[in-house]
């Protein structure tokens, strides 16, 4: 979990990142070089003498990992000077482009990727020209899920069988049921991962969400009345037992984000 953010103060996204930190009560800090305004409201060390790349040497130096935010598909030369002072040092880095990734995603590939590296001091950099709403909310969301208990990355597709609250066999009879077993069987980090989901990205979880339903509820079995009911919710009375499941997985998005879902600017 992030417990410090550091940042130079000098772009948008820094002067964002700092500011979130701020709201949120993290610890922050960062150089900056002299003469920045930045250096009296954030309380950065003026590094004299010192060009950009000095500054962001420092930063990549004290924090765990670094996330970037990119806007278009250019590569900036602050990105790649940046980059060879990352993988020199041989930190992390994560590289959020602001002009492809949608708001939610974006905070969720943010939290995952600062979990699996256990950053807590990450340093934040970006283009001089990137939304710094739009980074600031990104940051916020990404705070929240991190402070949620573990989850799994993709929802109910647990490594071993402990990780399995609903079991074998489950006896459901209509839609409603099932969505009440998969919300209590869920972590909240994966309640909110699919309830701020876009509606387009729902089908990635047929793969895993999908089977876990298809294992532990009888839509397979001869007079399945969780099937007849997934038939009458789709209006498709011919509809394959394989494809109930994504009706079982609308119904519980629908229901997830009435309650889960973070704001984050688009």
């Amino acid at each position: 979990m992030i417990e410090k953010i550091i940042a130079s103060g000098q772009t948008g996204v820094a002067a964002a990142a700092l500011d979130i930190a701020i709201k949120l009560g993290l610890a922050y800090g960062g150089w900056c070089r002299e003469g920045e305004p930045a250096a009296e409201k954030y309380r950065l060390k003026r590094l004299p003498g010192a060009c950009v790349s000095d500054v962001v040497e420092k930063a990549v130096g004290a924090g765990h990992g670094t996330l970037y935010f990119a806007e278009g598909e250019k590569i900036s030369l602050r990105l790649e000077a940046t980059k060879k002072i990352i993988f020199r040092m041989n930190k992390p880095l994560l590289v959020l482009n602001l002009a492809r990734e949608m708001g939610f995603t974006a905070s969720r590939r943010a939290a995952e990727w600062i979990t699996e590296n256990r950053i807590k001091v990450l340093h934040v950099d970006g283009e001089a020209d990137s939304r710094p709403e739009r980074v600031a909310s990104i940051l916020e969301a990404t705070f929240f899920l991190g402070m949620m208990e573990p989850g799994i990355t993709t929802p109910l597709q647990a490594k071993n069988q402990r990780n399995r609250k609903v079991e074998r066999g489950v006896a459901v009879e209509s839609i409603a049921e099932a969505v009440d077993h998969l919300e209590k069987a869920m972590s909240l980090k994966d309640r909110a991962t699919i309830a701020n989901m876009a509606a387009g990205e729902l089908v990635s979880l047929h793969g895993s969400l999908g089977e876990y339903i298809n294992r532990h509820f009888d839509l397979f079995a001869a007079g399945s009345v969780l099937l007849t009911d997934c038939r009458r919710r789709s209006g498709r009375w011919e509809l394959p037992a394989t494809d109930a499941a994504a009706v079982i997985i609308r119904d519980l998005w629908d229901r997830l984000r009435t309650t889960y879902r973070l704001r984050v600017v688009k």
